[in-house]
């Protein structure tokens, strides 16, 4: 009984800092769409990805042990139930906040991939335009610097 007890402790512990870590990725795009929009800091927007990615992993890392802790209890939880009913219920409303907060997630790195999209479709765009800009600049002293011969299609062929 008392071993369920301090599974259940770290059942919980690990669902509070699950849910720390959400808020903190959040957080990350948020400052990754003002990043994206602002166009201008994209050094920022590179070390809020692996900012992100850090908190990805420990994220995955807490899933694991808390599917681990989980397992050795799963079978024995049932018959214990009603002595771990507060516990079960602070979980439910971490798990219940956690969702919340995943989806929260999901639409702004939803948002945010989008603003990407048309970042370098804008970029795209401009960097089409430069190299016409200077293909055309190109053939306009190409042809300037052929010198005093003008287009034979504007000269007069008879003589």
């Amino acid at each position: 009984m008392a071993e369920i007890r301090q599974y259940m402790e770290i059942l919980l512990e690990s669902l509070k800092k699950k849910k720390t870590i959400l808020q903190k990725i959040l957080e990350e795009n948020e400052k990754q769409e003002k990043a994206i929009k602002e166009n201008s800091d994209m050094e920022a927007f590179d070390r809020i990805v692996r900012d992100k990615r850090r908190l990805i992993w420990d994220l995955e890392s807490l899933d694991s042990g808390f599917d681990s802790v989980y397992n050795r209890i799963k079978e024995e939880l049932p018959a214990e139930k009603a002595a771990y009913k507060q516990e079960i219920a602070h979980m439910q409303e971490l798990i219940s906040e956690i969702t919340a907060l995943s989806v929260r997630i999901q639409a702004t790195e939803q948002r945010n991939k989008q603003l990407v999209e048309s970042y370098f479709a804008y970029a795209k765009g401009k960097i089409k335009q430069a190299k016409k800009s200077v293909r055309a600049a190109n053939d306009y002293y190409k042809n300037m610097s052929r010198g005093g011969y003008g287009d034979s299609a504007l000269m007069d062929q008879k003589k």
